[in-house]
């Protein structure tokens, strides 16, 4: 087996290296995605492996490393190398070029051409040919063949259109698709438009993009921007060889109306000029359809219809409003939120009316790092359900749940901030948003000044202590930290020691440890200040910060036998709180004002507390008087009455003593999810020991 000069390259850099190297580091040095280092790896290892060396580790949270007695037996100069570099594909990345160039290529494919362009072999695209027919037929096509014209999909031309787009929203949205994005270019080269005596150019393209950006008074993320001139090419392609969409005429009706429709002529004006192509009305709305569901970075409002204001702005409202509810939280900047949830909800809208699908290359982060809020935006997502007449995907729900995790946080900072940093992100508002919060939380003093596309990057420099960006960044003058746009606790962790790494000097210099010493002296008198000093200087303030983040506690932790009272009557809802909450009053989890500021909230409120039939959930605010958080629950045989109305009959009152806005979220998701069955619930009410109570918990 031969090793190239690319995979030797990384083999040299590994072979070097003191201590092990992550991924990420090495596609910075080799100017490769990550897929394709782990690709690459895979291969060398297959050729250490054919040299009877040991494969390389893979030190979990560390990196790549090469043990001292492997660099000991690798010696390069040795082994033949060649300057020839060979990507394999995988099964994946083949089914998305053969859709791409059955749907795009007006050659006459063969499968000769198949095995030419992928390098695979005649069974190999055989196979994937299986599962190409499989994806077609999602989109109402087929894949037909003839010895004269080869491989053709046949089919409705706006659903060939919209396989497209949810091909490049895979491709283009998902930085690990880098090899395969070089590949489609080269697929949609030059050829076809230098008969018409233009080479097209992706530079001029972007201009015309950024010239409707300006038309709808919106900065596009930068993956939208990319995507959307990769489907201009498309467009103009399929039009030149007379394949058109067509619209219903109603639809084009609604279309013309919109502003979007505007900068739809604006780009396809310009195309036209450059191309010598003329493309017609129908092309003209379908690309309005496309604009109307692209993911923006920013917004404004003023410009939006009376219908679009109205009409989303109360889906939002009632939102926020459950979320609130059903997550016992109170967003401190509501109205931010708000405008935050509109610009992103308005494409949803018109990406669910039109079909216009979704990457899904972040959901499962999103799912597995932030479960508790993916629960409750999935509860309230019903209202966009509703409006649009539609279900909600997970991808878009997702994405919506990173808006609400972005502003759970949104607190006055009490500290004085010390370092300034700026976020560069591609992936739009919701998702910076959360990138904002999650390093916030978990770096004390730090204060995030600008959230910045790469485009807005390059145009315009922002003075900050430290930049951390999605994207590579040279780093200059100011240190750059890359992260992933959602942090895993490996990712966390990693950040907390660059940062460490970055600002350790300063960092010992922290006011807070000033802080702990004046509420010390508050209580105690402290007879070494100057070696108390020392000690917490030298303890990792970062750390207990990630600690308090990771530490959510499960249902079953909070509602303990300690916790649970089961009672036959009590005589109003006002004793019903207090006595619910009495376990809670025992630990000293809240004070006696909490109690009275739970009754004031229903007094002054109404009964908002009654949840579901037969259940309550009171609660307050946390400096309404929480010491630590804490849960209890009350059944009661004989229900009591928060008004005069049957729904408001409660049997069961659960206690919720929040100490912020996320440390509760999986206890109550887990609580949420077990009254959501009726069966539980009646379970609950005719349970005669805590025991059965405990059980029942303990499932979820």
């Amino acid at each position: 087996m031969i090793l190239d000069k690319r995979r030797a390259h990384l083999l040299s850099v590994l072979l070097q290296s003191t201590k092990p190297i992550h991924a990420k580091q090495l596609t910075e040095k080799l100017g490769v995605s990550q897929r394709t280092i782990y690709y690459d790896l895979d291969q060398i290892n297959d050729w250490l492996a054919s040299e009877k060396l040991d494969a390389i580790q893979n030190i979990h949270g560390q990196g790549l490393w090469l043990p001292d007695s492997l660099k000991h037996e690798i010696n390069l100069q040795e082994y033949n190398l060649t300057d020839e570099y060979v990507y394999q594909f995988s099964e994946s990345e083949r089914i998305l070029l053969l859709l791409v160039r059955l749907l795009t290529d007006e050659t006459v494919l063969t499968m000769e051409s198949f095995t030419t362009s992928i390098q695979m072999s005649r069974g190999t695209i055989v196979k994937d040919l299986k599962k190409v027919k499989v994806k077609l037929s999602e989109y109402a096509l087929s894949l037909d063949y003839s010895r004269l014209k080869g491989y053709q999909v046949t089919g409705e031309e706006e659903n060939k259109r919209k396989l497209l787009s949810n091909v490049f929203s895979i491709i283009m949205l998902d930085s690990e698709w880098k090899t395969i994005r070089e590949k489609i270019y080269n697929m949609l080269g030059t050829k076809d438009f230098e008969k018409n005596g233009y080479v097209p150019d992706r530079e001029k393209i972007i201009q015309i993009i950024n010239k409707a950006e300006n038309e709808l008074f919106l900065m596009l993320t930068d993956e939208m921007v990319e995507m959307l001139a990769i489907e201009l090419l498309i467009m103009i392609k399929r039009v030149g060889s007379k394949q058109f969409v067509k619209v219903d005429s109603e639809e084009k009706n609604v279309l013309r109306e919109t502003e979007h429709f505007k900068a739809a002529q604006l780009i396809t004006g310009r195309l036209s000029d450059l191309f010598h192509v003329a493309i017609p009305p129908d092309e003209i709305c379908f690309l309005t359809m496309n604009l109307l569901g692209l993911k923006v970075h920013r917004d404004d409002f003023s410009y939006y219809s009376k219908r679009e204001k109205s009409g989303l702005r109360k889906v939002v409202q009632r939102m926020i409003a459950d979320f609130q509810t059903d997550a016992c939280v109170i967003f401190d900047d509501r109205e931010g939120l708000e405008n935050n949830l509109i610009s992103h909800i308005k494409p949803t809208y018109y990406r669910l009316k039109y079909n216009v699908k979704m990457s899904k290359h972040l959901v499962s982060s999103i799912k597995e790092n932030y479960p508790e809020i993916f629960h409750f935006t999935k509860r309230v997502i019903v209202h966009l359900e509703y409006y649009v007449g539609k279900s909600v995907p997970d991808e878009e729900t997702a994405y919506i749940a990173l808006h609400f995790g972005g502003w759970l946080k949104k607190e006055n900072k009490q500290v004085d901030l010390k370092y300034k940093a700026l976020i560069v992100c591609e992936n739009g508002i919701g998702t910076s948003n959360m990138l904002k919060t999650q390093l916030e939380s978990l770096i004390a003093g730090l204060d995030v000044v600008a959230i910045q596309s790469m485009r807005e990057f390059n145009a315009k420099r922002v003075g900050v202590d430290v930049i951390f960006s999605t994207n590579y960044i040279k780093e200059k003058e100011i240190p750059v930290i890359h992260v992933p746009a959602i942090l895993s606790n490996v990712d966390k962790e990693q950040i907390l020691q660059t940062v460490n790494d970055l600002f350790k000097r300063e960092n010992q210099e922290i006011n807070e440890v000033e802080h702990i010493l004046q509420v010390i002296e508050n209580y105690a008198t402290i007879h070494d200040r100057h070696n108390l000093k020392e000690a917490i200087s030298k303890m990792d303030i970062e750390q207990r910060h990630q600690i308090k983040e990771l530490n959510k506690p499960m249902l079953n932790e909070l509602l303990t036998e300690s916790t649970i009272q089961l009672e036959d009557h009590v005589s109003n809802w006002e004793e019903a709180i207090s006595v619910a909450a009495q376990p809670l009053l025992s630990q000293h989890s809240i004070t006696q004002e909490y109690v009275q500021a739970m009754i004031d909230n229903v007094n002054e409120l109404g009964p908002y507390v009654v949840i579901a039939p037969n259940i309550a959930l009171p609660h307050a605010r946390p400096e309404a008087g929480v010491q630590r958080l804490g849960m209890s629950l009350l059944r009661l045989k004989d229900p009591v009455h928060f008004s005069d109305k049957e729904k408001h009959r409660v049997r069961l009152i659960i206690v919720l003593a929040a100490i912020d806005n996320q440390t509760h979220l999986k206890a109550l998701s887990q609580l949420t999810e077990m009254l959501s069955n009726e069966e539980n619930v009646q379970h609950l009410i005719d349970s005669t020991s805590r025991k059965e109570v405990l059980d029942l918990i303990n499932k979820f």
